[in-house]
Protein backbone atom coordinates (compact mmCIF):
# COMPACT_ATOMS: atom_id res chain seq x y z
CA UNK A 1 0.00 0.00 0.00
CA UNK A 2 2.88 2.44 0.94
CA UNK A 3 4.55 1.55 -2.64
CA UNK A 4 1.40 2.60 -4.27
CA UNK A 5 1.12 5.49 -2.62
CA UNK A 6 4.38 6.48 -3.12
CA UNK A 7 3.72 5.60 -6.64
CA UNK A 8 0.74 7.99 -7.01
CA UNK A 9 2.27 10.85 -5.35
CA UNK A 10 5.60 10.59 -7.74
CA UNK A 11 2.74 10.42 -10.65
CA UNK A 12 1.28 13.19 -9.44
CA UNK A 13 4.28 15.67 -9.08
CA UNK A 14 5.30 14.57 -12.48
CA UNK A 15 2.04 15.37 -14.29
CA UNK A 16 1.52 18.99 -12.07
CA UNK A 17 5.55 19.47 -13.04
CA UNK A 18 4.41 18.84 -16.78
CA UNK A 19 1.36 20.81 -16.83
CA UNK A 20 3.01 23.96 -15.31
CA UNK A 21 6.00 24.06 -17.35
CA UNK A 22 6.46 27.37 -19.26
CA UNK A 23 6.05 26.68 -22.98
CA UNK A 24 5.93 29.21 -26.22
CA UNK A 25 4.51 28.26 -29.70
CA UNK A 26 4.82 30.25 -32.77
CA UNK A 27 6.05 31.05 -36.46
CA UNK A 28 7.81 33.05 -38.55
CA UNK A 29 6.86 34.48 -41.97
CA UNK A 30 8.26 35.80 -44.61
CA UNK A 31 6.13 37.60 -47.33
CA UNK A 32 7.01 39.09 -50.52
CA UNK A 33 8.31 36.72 -52.19
CA UNK A 34 6.76 36.01 -55.96
CA UNK A 35 5.65 32.42 -56.78
CA UNK A 36 7.99 32.10 -58.96
CA UNK A 37 10.88 32.64 -56.70
CA UNK A 38 12.60 35.22 -58.53
CA UNK A 39 13.95 38.08 -57.39
CA UNK A 40 14.76 41.34 -58.86
CA UNK A 41 17.77 42.46 -56.85
CA UNK A 42 21.32 42.07 -58.20
CA UNK A 43 23.27 43.00 -55.30
CA UNK A 44 23.77 41.97 -51.77
CA UNK A 45 23.08 45.50 -50.83
CA UNK A 46 19.62 45.83 -52.92
CA UNK A 47 18.29 42.40 -51.20
CA UNK A 48 19.04 44.31 -47.46
CA UNK A 49 17.35 47.45 -49.37
CA UNK A 50 14.10 45.49 -50.44
CA UNK A 51 14.16 43.72 -47.07
CA UNK A 52 14.38 47.92 -45.09
CA UNK A 53 11.81 48.73 -47.99
CA UNK A 54 9.11 46.18 -47.18
CA UNK A 55 9.76 44.60 -50.34
CA UNK A 56 10.21 41.40 -47.94
CA UNK A 57 9.09 41.38 -44.89
CA UNK A 58 9.72 38.90 -41.80
CA UNK A 59 7.04 38.12 -39.47
CA UNK A 60 7.12 36.60 -35.94
CA UNK A 61 4.23 35.66 -33.81
CA UNK A 62 4.45 33.56 -30.79
CA UNK A 63 2.57 32.85 -27.82
CA UNK A 64 3.39 31.50 -23.98
CA UNK A 65 1.72 29.11 -21.73
CA UNK A 66 2.36 29.97 -17.96
CA UNK A 67 4.71 32.61 -18.42
CA UNK A 68 4.36 36.19 -17.25
CA UNK A 69 2.33 38.44 -19.56
CA UNK A 70 5.41 40.88 -19.05
CA UNK A 71 7.93 38.21 -19.14
CA UNK A 72 10.46 38.88 -21.63
CA UNK A 73 11.45 35.45 -23.82
CA UNK A 74 15.38 35.23 -24.81
CA UNK A 75 15.58 33.66 -28.34
CA UNK A 76 19.04 32.71 -30.44
CA UNK A 77 18.33 33.87 -34.31
CA UNK A 78 19.41 31.16 -36.56
CA UNK A 79 20.24 31.20 -39.92
CA UNK A 80 21.21 28.97 -42.41
CA UNK A 81 21.99 29.52 -46.19
CA UNK A 82 22.68 27.27 -48.81
CA UNK A 83 23.54 27.76 -52.81
CA UNK A 84 23.19 25.71 -55.08
CA UNK A 85 22.23 23.29 -52.25
CA UNK A 86 25.54 23.57 -50.32
CA UNK A 87 25.05 25.13 -46.88
CA UNK A 88 27.43 28.24 -47.48
CA UNK A 89 26.55 29.73 -43.85
CA UNK A 90 25.28 28.56 -40.75
CA UNK A 91 25.61 31.37 -37.58
CA UNK A 92 23.40 31.70 -34.65
CA UNK A 93 22.99 35.06 -32.45
CA UNK A 94 22.06 34.61 -28.88
CA UNK A 95 20.22 36.65 -26.42
CA UNK A 96 17.27 38.47 -28.61
CA UNK A 97 14.47 39.70 -26.33
CA UNK A 98 11.19 39.53 -27.57
CA UNK A 99 7.24 39.59 -25.83
CA UNK A 100 4.62 37.81 -26.71
CA UNK A 101 2.16 38.38 -29.92
CA UNK A 102 2.96 39.84 -33.33
CA UNK A 103 5.59 41.91 -34.51
CA UNK A 104 8.08 42.63 -37.43
CA UNK A 105 11.56 40.86 -37.17
CA UNK A 106 14.35 42.94 -39.36
CA UNK A 107 16.53 41.51 -41.38
CA UNK A 108 19.69 42.97 -39.68
CA UNK A 109 18.44 39.69 -36.36
CA UNK A 110 20.06 37.19 -39.04
CA UNK A 111 23.16 36.65 -40.93
CA UNK A 112 21.45 36.28 -44.22
CA UNK A 113 23.17 39.40 -45.75
CA UNK A 114 26.31 38.97 -44.53
CA UNK A 115 26.89 35.46 -46.11
CA UNK A 116 25.77 36.08 -49.42
CA UNK A 117 28.15 39.16 -49.54
CA UNK A 118 30.96 37.41 -48.74
CA UNK A 119 29.79 34.71 -51.75
CA UNK A 120 29.62 37.82 -53.82
CA UNK A 121 33.06 38.81 -52.65
CA UNK A 122 35.15 36.00 -53.12
CA UNK A 123 37.87 36.60 -55.21
CA UNK A 124 37.16 40.82 -55.44
CA UNK A 125 39.47 43.35 -54.39
CA UNK A 126 37.64 44.81 -51.00
CA UNK A 127 36.55 48.08 -52.97
CA UNK A 128 34.27 46.38 -55.69
CA UNK A 129 30.76 45.10 -54.40
CA UNK A 130 30.00 42.15 -56.33
CA UNK A 131 26.73 40.68 -57.48
CA UNK A 132 24.88 37.60 -56.05
CA UNK A 133 26.21 34.94 -57.52
CA UNK A 134 23.65 33.13 -60.10
CA UNK A 135 21.90 29.84 -58.72
CA UNK A 136 19.73 28.47 -56.72
CA UNK A 137 19.33 29.88 -52.84
CA UNK A 138 18.03 28.86 -49.85
CA UNK A 139 17.93 31.00 -46.33
CA UNK A 140 16.38 29.00 -43.15
CA UNK A 141 15.28 31.77 -40.80
CA UNK A 142 14.85 30.10 -36.90
CA UNK A 143 14.24 31.88 -33.92
CA UNK A 144 14.91 29.25 -31.41
CA UNK A 145 14.43 29.79 -26.76
CA UNK A 146 17.79 30.69 -25.60
CA UNK A 147 19.12 27.71 -23.47
CA UNK A 148 18.77 27.88 -20.01
CA UNK A 149 15.56 29.29 -19.73
CA UNK A 150 13.57 26.05 -19.34
CA UNK A 151 10.64 26.74 -22.17
CA UNK A 152 9.75 24.36 -23.96
CA UNK A 153 7.65 24.17 -27.15
CA UNK A 154 9.25 25.64 -30.65
CA UNK A 155 9.11 28.33 -33.12
CA UNK A 156 8.00 27.31 -36.96
CA UNK A 157 11.04 28.32 -39.29
CA UNK A 158 10.62 30.12 -42.39
CA UNK A 159 11.94 29.50 -45.43
CA UNK A 160 13.42 31.85 -48.58
CA UNK A 161 14.22 30.58 -51.64
CA UNK A 162 15.23 32.24 -54.67
CA UNK A 163 17.09 32.14 -57.75
CA UNK A 164 19.65 34.20 -59.57
CA UNK A 165 19.69 33.64 -63.55
CA UNK A 166 22.48 35.70 -65.40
Amino acid sequence: MKTHFKLLIVAFILCSTNSNAQSVEGKLALKGLSRSNTIKQKTPVDLFKAFKEGIYTINFNFKTTNVKSDQIILFDMKTTVKHNGKTISETSRGGWPWIPGDMFVPIEAFDAIPAIQKLAEKGLPISIPGDIKSGNYEIIFQIIPSEGQKIKGGISPATMQFTINK
